[in-house]
């Protein structure tokens, strides 16, 4: 039988900081006695937005497993994208900030071109410089995720990409409590709640989540204000694009938290393993 965690190259193993995608990493480093072929590559594209939890995580997962974590984030240069490390992460949006600033309006939950434009394509180019025409995306949808491994495979099939999405998670069988049983037993972790998740405050987290979000950790909000804020000044508050969220502005969110500051405390939240997955991942574009 076949390892699905046994991955040729050329190929990106997308690791987006979450539990997923850290235990996917585990289990193919294991498949290949610890130490990658030399055509496959770990990529964590950072947009600036990860929650600081995350990108200790990735930084912790690569050195206590020896492997090389190819940290990228968009820019204005020819390839498309810069090469950084822990250190040297952008941490204040500064990536999305321009990224917004260049498209002149803001991304929502119909227009998500933050997860192609931040994760899909940065990873696309950094696969270029390589000269690769075509290439497998390995991605950690797990066994209990169908439907967005239903689309994966669709895009597969529409040869629309240079690169094919694989998902060892899914061949394999795995599921979010096994990821968690993995987690359990190792001496760190990524330190995040289920309400929080790797995007500090994604524009598709439910209210309730935004609201803990800040309630927990007064300011999150503040660079989400500030792009809506300077849309505002383009274009109407209503308008297509002026805001992150059609039914109320961040503002509006952090309003509610100073009027009622415990409105949604109190554990309502369940665990959800959906807001520990890459935003590629979690939205319309699955692979990288």
């Amino acid at each position: 039988m076949i390892d699905p965690f046994f991955i040729t190259g050329p190929a990106l193993i997308s690791f987006s900081g979450g539990r997923t995608s850290g235990y996917m990493l585990w289990r193919i480093l294991q498949a290949h006695g610890g130490t990658l072929p030399d055509d496959v590559h770990v990529c964590f594209a950072n947009t600036g937005k990860e929650r600081e939890e995350t990108l200790r995580f990735v930084h912790e997962c690569a050195t206590r497993w020896n492997v090389r974590v190819n940290w990228l984030e968009r820019a204005e240069t020819i390839r498309g994208f810069s090469e950084l490390g822990f250190n040297s992460a952008s941490r204040s949006g500064e990536p999305f900030s321009a990224l917004i600033a260049k498209k002149g309006y803001l991304p929502n939950s119909v227009t998500r071109y933050c997860t192609v434009e931040l994760k899909i394509r940065v990873m696309r180019d950094f696969a270029r410089t390589m000269d690769w025409r075509r290439w497998d995306s390995v991605v950690g949808l797990r066994a209990d995720e169908p439907t967005r491994v239903a689309s994966a495979l669709a895009r597969n099939a529409s040869g629309k990409e240079p690169f094919r999405a694989v998902t060892p998670l899914y061949h394999a069988g795995v599921t979010n409590r096994e990821v968690r049983a993995f987690w359990g037993q190792q001496g760190f972790d990524l330190n995040l709640l289920p309400f929080e998740g790797n995007c500090d405050a994604c524009f598709l987290k439910a209210r309730p989540k935004l609201f803990e979000v800040e309630r927990t950790k007064p300011g999150t909000l503040d660079w989400w204000i500030e792009q809506e804020t300077a849309e505002a000044g383009l274009r109407s508050a209503t308008e297509a694009g002026s805001r992150f969220r059609a039914a109320e502005t961040y503002a509006d969110i952090r309003d509610a938290v100073r009027r009622s500051p415990d409105l949604f405390a109190g554990g309502l939240f369940d665990d959800d393993p959906d807001m520990d997955a890459e935003c590629g991942l979690w939205c319309s574009g699955e692979a990288a």
